[in-house]
Parts: C-alpha cells; structure tokens; sequence
C-alpha cells in the first residue's frame, strides 16, 4: 500500500490540473436522440446519462484519453476512445438489437479494447446472468459457458476447466490478483463468494503473455461492482433455497460513496445438508453398498464470507483496499477417503451435521488497486496478500510399526502469497497503443498434521512483458507481444521415521530432496481480429505459452487419500512449453449471431499426472504399508484441438433461442493415448420467453427450458474410467416486480427436472460409482434497496 500512495503523491503534486470536458451525443440510426442511455468512462469508474436531447457532459477532467462505455436497453453497447478537451460534441450511434449479451458494455480492464478489437476469444459475462445461473459455487454458475467446465467434489467444491485444462493451467485472478490456494488437488476448489463477482471475463487460448506462468488453458478475470456516484447508497438482499440438500444462501451488501469517498461491504452466508442422487446402491470394486434416502452421507457444509472496501474515486483514477475472508467447513463423502464401508454409510439422524472426513478453509485476502493517469497516460497497480489456510481431518491410523498418531489432523497447509501486478498503458498515436507490464510473486508454504503430501518451501517469480496494438483503417486491429519471466523453487527435504517397533527408530525414509531450481522462459504472441461492418468479425491469435513446475509436481510424495492414490513428482521436471493457435469468425445481425472458435495447441513437456502399475508398498513397505496405486508426475509431448460453436436467435423480440457445442481432443503424443481429466463434448440450448403482462405491479415475467446432452467419454487414459453420456432438462421462470419503488427479482429454477441418474467425467466421487446430483428445486429472491 505504501508503494500506492507514493505514487498518488507524485500524481497530485507535479501533474498539470488542467480542467476539460467531455461532452457527447447518443442518438439511433436515424438520428433521433437516446434519452437516458448510460456513459461510463472506464478509468474513472464514472457514469452519467443522456439527457432529453440524448447529450452527456462529464466537467472537470484532466486532459488525457478515455475509454467511454455507451449502453441502453434494446441497442448494442459500444466502446469508444475519446479525449478529454475544451468541449467539442461527439456524436455516437447505437444499433438496434434484440440479443442480450450485446447490450453488455464490453472491455477487457486488461487488454484495454473492445470486444472486436480482442484478437483472442473472449466471454464476457455480468451480475444479471450471473444472478440468473446461480448454482452452488461461481464455476458452476459457468459451466453452460461453450467450452468451460467444472471439476466438482460433491457440490459445494469445483474447480474451473477452459478447453479441457485445468488445475494450474486455469489462472483465476479476482480483482487482478492471481488466486492461489493449493490448485494443484483435485479435492480442493476455488475459494471465491459466488454473490461477489459483478462481472467475469473468460479467456479461452493462450494467456501467458499478460498473465504469465500457468495462464496455457484460460483465465477467468473477476471484477466487482462498478464504483458508485457521489451521493448514491444502495445495496441489496440475496437469498437462495435448493430443495436437494435443504441449502439456504445468503447475501446481504450495502456501498456508497460520500464526496468521492465509496465503500462496499457484503456479508454471504450457505448451510447446506446432505444431497440426494437418484440410486439408492453404489458399486465400488466389486461391493454393492447402500444409499439410504438416497443421500450421500457426510456431504454437508457451510461458508461464511466477508468482503469490505474503501476508496477514493477522483478524476486522476480511483484507488481502493479491500479486505475479504472466506470461510468453508465441507463435510467428504465418508467413503471418499480410503474403502467405503457399509457400517460407514448407516445414517446418524442428522443430515446436515459433518463428521470425519471432512476439511476446513481459509482464505484471507488484501488487495488493492489503484488505476492512477499520469500525464496523459494510464497506469493500474494490483497489490495482493493471501493466506490459505487448509485443514483436512480424518480419523488417524496406524503407519507401520510406528506410534498410533494423536488428533485428527491428517493435514495442515498454510499457503502465504504476495503479489504486485503493474501495467502502464500508453497511446503513442490515434493508431497506436501500448502495455508494458510488471508481474512479481513470493509464496511460503509451511505443512503440518500426521499426513506427508507437500513439503515446506519458499517460491519467488518474476516476468516482464511489454504488448503493441496497432489499428488500420477502422477494420483491422493487430497485435503482438514479448514477454520474459524467471521463477525459483526452494523446497524442504522432509526425512520421516521407521520405526522397529512402537517407540525406536531404526531409521529415516526421504519423502523427497531439497530442491533449489530456477526457470527462465521467454513468450511471445501475435493476433489479428478483422472487422469490416458491424456484422461480421474474425480473429486469429497465435502465441507461445509455458508453465513453471509446481512444488507438487516437483516433491510431492505421498498417500493422496481424497484422489484414492499415492501421488509421486518428479525433481527433474522442466518448464512446459506450448506453441497455441486459435480462431474465432462471428457474425451478428440485430436479432441473430453466430460464433465459431475452433483451437489447436502443441505442449513439448506435457506435466500429468499418470497412472503406474506399481503401488506405494513396492517403494517401501515399512514406509508405505497401505499400498495404494503410485500415480507418477511425468513429461510427455502432448497435442489438443477442438473448439465451440454458439447462435442466438430471436424470431420476435420475446423469443430468445440460444445453442452451444463446445468438444476437445487431446493426444499423448509418447504413450499414443487420450490425456486424463478430459471434458466429453457436450450441447447446450436454451429458450426463453418474455412477455410483459398488463399487471401494475409486474414489470416483466421471463419462462424458460434448457436442455443439455453431454455425449459418452470413451477417450480414456490408461486406468481411467469411461464415462457414459446423458440428457438433462431444466426449466425456470423469473419476475421483476414492483411496488411504489419497491423492486423485487425472483427466479423460481429446476435442475434435472426428470431426475436423470448420470455420471459427470470431472467429478472426483466418479472413482466410486457415484451419480450427481438428483432433482433440484431453487428459489431465488434478490431485493434491490437504495438510501437517500
């Protein structure tokens, strides 16, 4: 933070206050003025609206070059670039259309263009769709995005997956700051309160150039709230009930701002018990075992999640500080660490209660983030500091001839991050704009409990990028980017007991080496998109990636008892390199798009995690008597291709049709099969209805059905189960209501409405037979409220 406002220091004192405005007008087609569309200058985090001749004025700014965001119910959202100056109009037409998602201001905060200019593919997603598809976690509210998935352990835990990658190939930044929190474990999901984002931006392709290590499979970029004006307070209540599990979630937030001075808190809450799947046995390795009242045991939790900001908002940019902890306690399936048993699954008479196992996080979080104009330029400076904070409890066993351990700590990881993400934006010429960027990173990990799974250590990177953007004629925009990064792994020999009997030790087995290894990789990417009419839109992007190995792939060596296996790295790892390609070609008229994003990548160094056919007691069995499967860490040349396709339509303004197919294929180029942990291709299709009924208090009603046909998994890796297609159906309908100001959303939604028994590839209880889950009814009430 100190380093923030310094440099706010330097911006007050030695910048020229030059007052200029910024004046505009907002008219259709034919020229006739938009009243009340909304102007939100994108550095400033600062709106207005037109007045009755459709003209906005925003006063005293500092001369320097903007980006305004133009929208309004019923037309396609524009972006523009603008300057600030002694008042000259400029005009700006909006084209009618019916598709939602095109009135949707949209700019990535890191790319700093509009979607046509993007030259990578691109979803932009806000609070309205994201209120709308709720369902559990923030990843599975995004699953029906073509070409994104969700890794889940039962339903309150996921991980996100972006064109069959996942784990840390998938960065996940929340307000510029890369999430981390032991990504690497199947069983451990993504620490973010699902009511908090107010906006996502999914980047599908290669995002190592402004992202860095990690970023080969996508990122997901979540943003808050747009800041409010001066003199606006408002907030409101959320709350959401699913009859599968008796889940009840909560989320209350109130922000204002008081002369420039905002604010934000939001408090969210969900108990859940346990959920029911439509079997009423299971299989697992050759044991037919019970499902009484059809719920999986010990499936319960909660979370408790609390998020406070201030800030300033000024016209040289915004900074602000916010501070958020997140808080789960999730109850594991009890057959989900070691071999189910049929006395383990005889209900205790309390579904929502969790036993052992079961695991604890949490995630505390600092971040700012300033975005300051210095000169006439940009300048955005993310500051963050994380502590993850993860307890796995399980009932303790004996290890060999050793002592019976005390507690039920089975592991504790404690996972410190800081980071200090800088990029300064330059306009060089009307044509002609520039990103340099600085990326730093420090983590400590120290472990704990009477498991062995991840040793202590330190991990240190940095990388530096500098990204072009040229455009021609208003029908062309190219871009091209280097980037150079170095990472250093320090990690801890960690040396554990035999015993010879209870109480002597006869000597020490290495679990793994200390580790001092350093990565350097250079990046780079080129992209084209062409836009010769609003229509039609291409885009092709061809960049290097990589990956720095992660301490778990370099040391890890132990018993995985949430994955069923012994989990062993590789010291001699090297960093992963990729070489990615990918297109997009849309078309967009004013009640119909189409998209096609079809990818290709090569990975010289593939890091997976691979079956053997040794098990952990042949390594040594004093250290190891359990004798799970080893699953090795290993480097092999991989190739993916695959891609989505989507269309929206709507044959009368009320009608809205929507279809995506999204399908992967990827390839060990050295073993000649599939790669684990692979999405079946899928359809997904949805239509919706709206309709504004003569009711004084009814605003608008919205009924729709969704249909989603996942197709057989049979490209399998070795070892790893087939997993056979399936159909599911849901149906909702949605209210906005009113009454004397009052304005309450209520969406009433079933899931699996014809109570489908499938399997999901992705799911970690897949390994034991286990269905998702079944019918689902949910109840959704969102009650806006604001303060004068």
């Amino acid at each position: 933070m100190r380093t923030v406002f310094v440099l706010l220091l330097i911006v007050l004192c030695s910048a020229a206050w030059g007052q200029s405005v910024l004046t505009g007008k907002v008219t259709d087609p034919a020229g006739e003025p938009l009243i009340g569309a909304a102007i939100v200058i994108h550095e400033l985090d600062k709106g207005t609206i037109t007045d009755v001749d459709g003209v906005f004025r925003f006063e005293n700014l500092r001369s320097a070059d903007y980006h305004l965001h133009i929208s309004y119910v019923g037309y396609e959202a524009r972006t523009i670039s603008a300057h600030a100056n002694e008042g000259d109009l400029i005009t700006i037409e909006l084209e009618p259309t019916s598709l939602e998602l095109s009135e949707i201001v949209v700019e990535s905060n890191h790319y700093k263009t509009g979607p046509k200019e993007h030259t990578l593919a691109m979803e932009i997603i806000d609070m309205e769709y994201l209120k709308s598809n709720r369902k559990g976690t923030l990843v599975n509210s995004l699953e029906d995005l073509p070409g994104v998935n969700a890794i889940n352990t039962g339903v309150g835990i996921s991980k996100p997956v972006i064109r069959g990658m996942s784990f840390n190939r998938v960065i996940v930044n929340d307000k510029g700051v890369k999430q981390e929190g032991q990504q690497w474990g199947t069983d451990h999901g993504l620490e973010i309160d699902m009511f908090e984002p107010g906006r996502v931006e999914v980047v599908k392709g290669p995002g190592s150039l402004m992202y860095g290590s990690d970023g080969l499979g996508g990122v997901l970029n979540i943003f808050p709230p747009s800041l409010p004006d001066p003199g606006t307070h408002r907030g409101s209540v959320q709350s959401i009930y699913k009859t599968n599990n008796q889940s009840i979630s909560t989320s209350t937030s109130l922000e204002g701002n008081f002369d420039d001075k905002v604010y934000r808190l939001r408090f969210s809450t969900q108990d859940f018990g346990d959920y029911r799947v439509p079997a009423t046995t299971f299989n697992y390795n050759s044991f037919n075992l019970p499902l009484y009242n059809n719920q999986l045991k010990n499936t319960a939790g909660n979370e408790r999640n609390l998020t406070a900001m201030v800030g300033l908002k000024k016209n040289w940019g915004y900074s602000t500080l916010t501070v958020s902890n997140f808080h789960q306690t999730a109850g594991f399936f009890v057959g989900a660490i070691g071999i189910p048993r049929a006395y383990q699954l005889t209900p205790d008479g309390d579904d929502r209660d969790m036993d052992l196992p079961q695991q604890e996080i949490n995630h505390f979080k600092i971040i700012s983030n300033s975005n300051i104009l210095i000169g006439k330029n940009w300048l955005e400076m993310d500051i963050g500091y994380q502590n993850n904070y993860r307890q796995e409890q399980s009932n303790p066993h004996a290890h060999g001839k050793g002592p019976r351990p005390e507690g039920t700590m089975a592991h504790a990881l404690r996972l410190q991050t800081f980071s200090l993400n800088a990029r300064y934006f330059k306009k060089l010429s009307e044509r002609h704009s520039r990103i340099v960027g600085v990326q730093g990173q420090q983590q400590f990990n120290s472990r704990g409990g009477f498991e062995f799974l991840l040793p202590d250590y330190t991990s240190s990177s940095i990388g530096a990028f500098v990204f072009e953007e040229f455009s021609f004629q208003r029908k062309v925009t190219a871009t091209a980017g280097l980037r150079f990064d170095y990472a250093n792994r320090q990690i801890e020999a960690f040396e554990e007991p035999i015993y010879d009997d209870e109480n002597t030790i006869a000597r020490y087995y290495q679990r793994n080496a200390a580790i001092d290894a350093d990565f350097y990789n250079f990046s780079g990417a080129v992209g084209l998109s062409y836009y010769p009419s609003r229509a039609f839109n291409a885009k092709w992007n061809l960049g290097t990636s990589f990956k720095v190995p992660t301490t778990a792939e370099l040391s890890m060596n132990g018993i995985h008892h949430g994955t069923f296996r012994h989990e062993v790295g590789d010291s001699t790892l090297t960093s992963e390199r990729g070489i990615q390609g990918d297109m997009s070609v849309s078309y967009q008229k004013s009640n119909f798009s189409v998209v096609v994003s079809p990818f290709v990548s090569w990975f010289d160094g593939f890091i997976y995690l691979a079956p053997t056919a040794s098990f952990s007691s042949s390594m040594d069995p004093d250290a190891f008597p359990e004798g799970g499967q080893v699953f090795q860490y290993r480097q092999n040349n991989a190739f993916f291709a695959g891609g989505e396709f989507a269309a929206e339509y709507h044959p009368i303004e009320e009608i809205h049709f929507r279809v995506a197919y999204e399908y992967v294929y990827n390839y060990n180029l050295d073993s000649k099969l599939p790669l684990p942990f692979t999405p079946p291709a899928s359809v997904y299709s949805e239509l919706q209805y709206e309709l504004e009924p003569s009711l004084p208090w009814v605003e608008g009603i919205n009924v729709g059905v969704s249909y989603k046909r996942v197709f057989d998994q049979n490209r399998v890796d070795r070892n790893e189960r087939t997993t056979p297609g399936f159909h599911l159906l849901g149906v909702n309908l949605g209210s906005h209501l009113e009454f004397n100001g009052f304005k309450p959303e209520i969406v009433l939604s079933a899931q699996n409405l014809t109570n489908t028994r499938y399997f999901n590839h992705l799911s970690r209880y897949r390994l034991l037979n286990l269905p998702e889950q079944g019918r689902n009814f949910v109840i959704s009430l969102n009650i806006p409220f604001a303060i004068k």
